[in-house]
């Protein structure tokens, strides 16, 4: 059977995923446009230019923290999300799809509401169930974002 743009394009974000340095999640989001060709990709990791060797359990004062603070502000990390965003421009995410294989935090969901993209796949799973991301639903709705949150299938990342 062959799968859907849906299926294809949230496979394509897993895999990006797979290129953060993350240990406590690794994110992949995809951007396309209305005629499903891909705009641009991102994954959550460092900025552009800073040093990193090994796992952000070396680098990141958040993941050097015993405790894992659930705030990110100590995080030296962009996410998946915002690097999307910041690699294309902002012409070709008129009435796009982003796809992101985790739900969307506050400070994304702002980015892409105001990005033009009018459509957002998110991928869930058990380990999203504490987090508060209704209010990023919210958001996409307020603003006439088309959502679909996606149940994480067992081989994805």
């Amino acid at each position: 059977m062959i799968q859907t743009w849906d299926q294809t394009w949230m496979q394509v974000a897993n895999t990006l995923a797979l290129r953060s340095k993350c240990d406590n999640r690794q994110v992949g989001a995809v951007i396309v446009d209305q005629q499903n060709r891909p705009v641009s990709v991102g994954y959550n990791g460092p900025p552009a230019g800073y040093t990193t060797t090994g796992s952000c359990e070396v680098f990141c004062p958040r993941g050097k923290s015993k405790d894992r603070p659930a705030s990110y502000g100590n995080c030296v990390s962009v996410h998946a999300e915002a690097n999307a965003l910041l690699f294309a421009d902002r012409r070709f995410f008129d009435a796009a799809t982003i796809y992101v294989t985790n739900p969307c935090c506050w400070e994304c969901s702002k980015l892409i509401s105001n990005s033009g993209i009018t459509r957002i796949i998110m991928q869930v799973s058990e380990a999203d169930k504490h987090a508060t991301w209704q209010s990023s639903i919210d958001l996409f709705v307020n603003c006439g974002i088309d959502v679909h949150i996606i149940e994480r299938e067992n081989n994805a990342v």
